[in-house]
């Protein structure tokens, strides 16, 4: 897909129809995420999510910057929530324990903490001026007019908010979701090599954690600063509403009888019910109406 196409696709996707701020916000993935974008060039399905995970942090910072708050938004997935057993709850709490011991040994993460955070974690309030820091270190990308809003806007930030925002930019290593007990692939990102002489990256290192563990870009970062350990979520099951299917993922531990639980909970939430066949003299109706349909919605036949 060339570049106005996408331009064309993300704008429909955005919180925002003002031109001036799409300008503008488009301007800054450019320069600063260029790596996204042409990620979503290559791969539209799945680069213009990540793109869009770029977005709204801008356009909410040029908003608060001129007293505008921001409306509602859509949000297109739908996680539905599934009980588990006592069986399966101890599984995940054991996991848990296990893989932050496991990656608070790993030897990035430990040179990391050592060299950037002066050998200790991090209180709540240190691991906030940290993600501060990491996200005003460069603003080359921002003009000149909007750098005190922007700079103003990331210092009313919570920690949780700071967490989600202070992800690696593309051209600090490439994050994919493909599924959602290990969500994310990584390539890229030579710093976290253990031995080298540059300064560890922080980007780079949670999106190697995230590749790693089960755990999102967010929560391995507050992981590194604070040794705060992610929960595992053995099962994952969401609708997406634009592309309208369910994304199940489960542990092995996970049951036969939830995973069913699961299914029948997503029809109820989606549809109100269960999944009802579609007689055969339905399906061959919309088969026809497609057909007989040009690109514009058209009837080809009166």
């Amino acid at each position: 897909m060339d570049i106005v196409r996408l331009r064309t696709l993300w704008e429909e996707h955005v919180s925002t129809t003002d031109k001036e701020v799409l300008d503008k916000v488009w301007q800054i993935l450019c320069e600063r995420f260029g790596d996204v974008v042409h990620y979503a060039c290559a791969d539209p399905e799945a680069g213009l999510e990540d793109l869009l995970m770029y977005t709204e942090p801008v356009i909410e910072g040029w908003r608060l910057g001129r007293g505008h708050a921001k409306p509602p938004g859509r949000v297109a997935q739908q996680i539905v929530d599934v009980d588990l057993d006592d069986y399966e709850r101890q599984c995940a709490e054991t996991a848990s324990l296990y893989l932050a011991k496991k990656a608070a040994s790993l030897p990035a993460v430990r040179r990391f903490r050592q060299e950037r955070l002066g050998g200790k974690l991090l209180t709540t309030e240190e691991a906030k001026e940290f993600l501060k820091g990491e996200e005003l270190s460069d603003l080359s990308g921002l003009d000149p007019r909007d750098k005190d809003a922007y700079i103003a806007w990331v210092n009313n930030m919570s920690a949780e908010e700071l967490a989600a925002l202070v992800i690696p930019s593309g051209h600090k290593g490439i994050v994919s979701e493909e599924d959602g007990i290990f969500p994310y692939s990584y390539e890229g990102g030579g710093t976290i090599v253990v031995g080298s002489k540059k300064e560890l990256d922080y980007g780079g290192l949670i999106l190697y954690l995230a590749a790693k563990f089960p755990w999102a870009p967010d929560e391995a970062g507050w992981f590194l600063l604070t040794g705060e350990r992610p929960e595992v979520v053995p099962l994952r099951f969401s609708y997406h509403r634009n592309r309208r299917i369910f994304t199940l993922s489960f542990a092995p531990w996970i049951s036969e009888k939830t995973i069913r639980k699961a299914y029948r909970k997503g029809q109820k939430v989606v549809q109100g019910g269960d999944n009802r066949r579609m007689q055969e003299r339905t399906l061959a109706v919309m088969r026809f109406v497609t057909k007989h349909t040009d690109d514009a919605g058209g009837r080809l036949l009166s």
